[in-house]
């Protein structure tokens, strides 16, 4: 008999493992204005050999809004501190346009409030940038699209 939490890490391998199979790399939105970090993160992410992605990049809030008008993500890294919007406006402005599609915030700004807030909102992970290595971050990668993924289940069957 399975506890509440046993059947929801049982789904969650079961329903990521069938999307993975659909797949065989992840479409990645990465929305970070600084070409550094942007390079870091793709290069943090090719490291991690069982990781196969694609990756688009952009530099502000207003490109990335225009890009998922017309492409399909998997899942979203998101800063939060962009030249065109900052703070819980930037997540809630992306979310808004593509809610179903899982958010991993990664940002410089070290405020509590404000990643409970993105997190009480549907983002799915929230991550201090220089804190997480490549596996890190494809672990919580993997984890927001098993997430998203059995939320759109139960969202499905019940």
């Amino acid at each position: 008999m399975y506890g509440y939490l046993d059947l929801y890490y049982h789904l969650t391998f079961h329903i990521y493992i069938g999307d993975f199979m659909k797949h065989r790399h992840q479409r990645v939105l990465l929305v970070e204005d600084n070409p550094q970090h942007a390079k870091s993160i793709k290069a943090m992410l090719e490291r991690v050999h069982e990781f196969d992605f694609v990756l688009k990049h952009c530099y502000k809030l207003q490109e990335g809004l225009k890009i998922v008008e017309s492409n399909e993500f998997d899942v979203i890294l998101l800063d939060l501190g962009l030249p065109d919007s900052a703070g819980f406006e930037t997540f809630q402005s992306i979310h808004q346009q593509t809610p179903s599609t899982p958010i991993v915030i990664f940002t410089s700004l070290f405020d509590e409030e404000i990643a409970l807030k993105t997190l009480n909102s549907g983002a799915q992970e929230y991550l201090f940038k220089g804190e997480y290595d490549g596996q890190d971050l494809v672990t919580a990668i993997n984890h927001s699209i098993a997430r998203m993924n059995f939320v759109k289940s139960l969202n499905k069957n019940y």
